[in-house]
C-alpha cells in the first residue's frame, strides 16, 4: 500500500541519503531508506519510543508498583480534617 507522508526533516532525510550513497555506490531510493528506517523502528523500538518521547514511560514493572501502591492507599481509611488545621475557612470547604 503507498502513502504519502510528509516529512519535516527533508533535508536531514536528503543528508541520510548522501552519506548512505557514498558509502553503498549507488543511490538508494527514499521508499527504500523509509522502509529500512521502519524496519530499524521495530527491532530498536525502545530507543525510538524514547527520542519520540523523552519523558518517563511506563515498563509493566512501574505499570504493577504503581497499581499495588494504589491498592495499599485504598485500604487506608479517610479521615477528615479538622477544620482549624487549614490557612483558611475556604479550604476546609475545598478539602470536604
Amino acid at each position: 500500500m503507498m502513502s504519502v507522508v510528509k516529512i519535516t526533516k527533508k533535508k536531514n532525510l536528503e543528508k541520510l541519503l548522501a552519506r548512505i550513497t557514498l558509502r553503498l555506490g549507488r543511490k538508494p531510493t527514499q521508499q527504500e531508506v523509509l522502509d529500512y528506517c521502519v524496519e530499524l523502528g521495530e527491532e530498536h523500538i525502545e530507543e525510538l519510543i524514547q527520542k519520540i518521547s523523552p519523558g518517563p514511560i511506563l515498563d509493566d514493572e512501574k505499570i504493577d508498583r504503581i497499581v499495588n501502591l494504589r491498592k495499599e492507599l485504598a485500604k487506608l481509611e479517610w479521615q477528615k480534617p479538622n477544620s482549624e488545621e487549614f490557612l483558611s475557612e475556604d479550604d476546609a470547604d475545598l478539602y470536604y
